[in-house]
């Protein structure tokens, strides 16, 4: 214990001021029931549950359970252990740190407090033996409800420094303060700021020892600051100005609205509207935002009351391949910074063609793009990510083709056409994801979808004929609720 302490002390007072890494690593969903004999249709468990008729169906164009997974079911080890190899293989000179944004183990109902709890030390131990030299900056994911903080906090004590291990293990949150660098990392406990739905949602799959805290953890999000952590995050936000800091904000659920389930999973209201409001109040100074939770690879927007982009939001791909409103390829992200001031300066996106290793019985990562290279950035900044986003709407541009492309990690065609939204209704789909990524809360969604939708309509009336219209505006119209 010495020694981690000794080397986060040196981590923290040696000045770089240079161009490093970090890693972006998120949900990976460990499922230790995983089965290459298990039923595709269901969770790939060998004994099917009650729980998998939630799950999509399979079709013909689905590709066959294998060793690194299934489009349809969670992470088997082969995948996780996979994922941690590739980012040892890929250690180039210069990595700092690691940003882990929970969801770490697949929730089951026949799995006991204790089994999770194990299950999250082979991965805390997998992720340590991967990054000897670095650190690991965790974050509970929603499928982390109802794990005791006290003993999560003992798995995570070798990264975390004394005080902000005393925050985690009471609350879930903490901050890491750099004394010798211009930016600090602040690590948001999301849990308490969820909808009462979403709470709801996780609830019935806990098990008896562990529900009472999972109820306790649903009931705390009605209060206007549940255990204290808004207080708290001012408070911190208002030291580092006054020490003149930079911050990195990092949590599992972001703030807005899903890509592939509007409603699910989301933020309260009450908390989404107050975290916007935060982030355009202290713009200045957050340097990125790093979440997870929604396995999609995308990014949100956030404005000054003056309609000026001021802030993004990054959201990191999942490790694991499903998700119920439509599956993705595994993915890592490696971020290039600078170590001084904490300015965001490029990623590299890598993933894993799943039924490729699964047909080949070998896990090759590999490069899928890099973020200024493609799509074409002269610097990663709110005002240019704007611009960007404001070209997903323009037909003559394939912005919007690249972005949808990468938003799934480079999916199969045959897999994605049986969740995607191209052909005829291409337009659309480009409007919704337009929307997502630059109005983060239902109302103002909604609002961009219904002023957009009769334009939208109009043009595919007169490209396509009148009958072809009355299919689309219906659609539209729909999205607009």
């Amino acid at each position: 214990m010495m020694r981690d302490y000794v080397m986060l002390l040196s981590w923290l007072c040696t000045v770089h001021g240079k161009e490093v890494n970090f890693w972006h690593i998120s949900d990976i969903h460990y499922d230790p029931n995983y089965s290459i004999q298990g039923n595709g249709d269901g969770k790939c468990w060998s004994t099917p549950s009650n729980a998998d008729i939630g799950h999509m169906r399979l079709t013909d164009k689905m590709p066959s359970a294998g060793v690194y997974g299934h489009y349809n079911c969670d992470s088997p080890w082969a995948l996780v252990e996979s994922a941690a190899k590739a980012m040892k293989s890929k250690q180039i000179e210069g990595i700092e740190f690691v940003l882990w944004t929970g969801d770490t183990v697949k929730r089951s109902e026949s799995m006991t407090e204790e089994s999770r709890l194990q299950y999250l030390k082979n991965i805390t131990d997998l992720l340590s033996h991967t990054f000897t030299s670095q650190f690991v900056f965790p974050v509970l994911g929603h499928e982390d409800l109802g794990l005791p903080l006290s003993a999560v906090a003992q798995l995570w004590g070798k990264w975390l420094p004394g005080e902000a291990i005393t925050t985690f293990a009471k609350h879930g949150y903490y901050t890491i303060e750099q004394r010798s660098k211009n930016y600090q990392i602040i690590a948001l406990n999301t849990n308490l700021w969820l909808s009462a739905d979403s709470m709801d949602n996780r609830v019935p799959t806990q098990r008896a020892t562990s529900s009472a805290a999972a109820h306790a953890a649903a009931a705390v999000t009605t209060a206007t600051d549940p255990d204290g952590q808004w207080s708290w995050f001012r408070m911190v936000l208002d030291k580092a100005r006054k020490e003149d800091k930079t911050v990195y904000i990092v949590g599992h659920t972001p703030p807005g609205i899903d890509d592939r389930e509007s409603g699910s999973g989301v933020l309260a209201e009450e908390h989404n509207t107050r975290y916007l409001q935060t982030v355009r109040q202290y713009s200045d100074m957050i340097r990125g935002q790093f979440f997870g939770h929604w396995h999609s690879d995308t990014f949100r927007l956030i404005y000054s009351d003056n309609g000026e982009p001021v802030s993004w939001v990054m959201v990191a791909p999942s490790v694991t391949p499903y998700r119920a409103g439509g599956p993705n390829n595994p993915g890592l992200r490696l971020y290039k910074f600078d170590n001084d001031t904490g300015q965001v300066l490029d990623y590299a996106q890598y993933y894993l063609n799943l039924p490729e290793a699964n047909s080949g019985k070998r896990a090759n990562w590999r490069l899928e793009y890099n973020l200024r290279d493609y799509y074409e950035l002269s610097e990663i900044t709110a005002l240019s990510l704007h611009d960007l986003a404001d070209r997903f709407t323009q037909s003559s541009d394939n912005k919007f083709v690249r972005y949808y492309g990468a938003n799934r990690v480079a999916l199969p065609r045959e897999v994605e056409e049986i969740w995607g939204c191209g052909g005829a209704l291409n337009g659309l789909c480009a409007l919704q994801h337009y929307c997502k990524v630059t109005r983060l809360t239902q109302r103002a969604y909604s609002n961009c979808v219904s002023s957009y939708a009769y334009a939208l309509a109009a043009a595919a009336s007169s490209a396509l004929g009148p009958r072809l219209m009355g299919l689309l505006l219906p659609a539209l119209l729909l999205l607009a609720r």
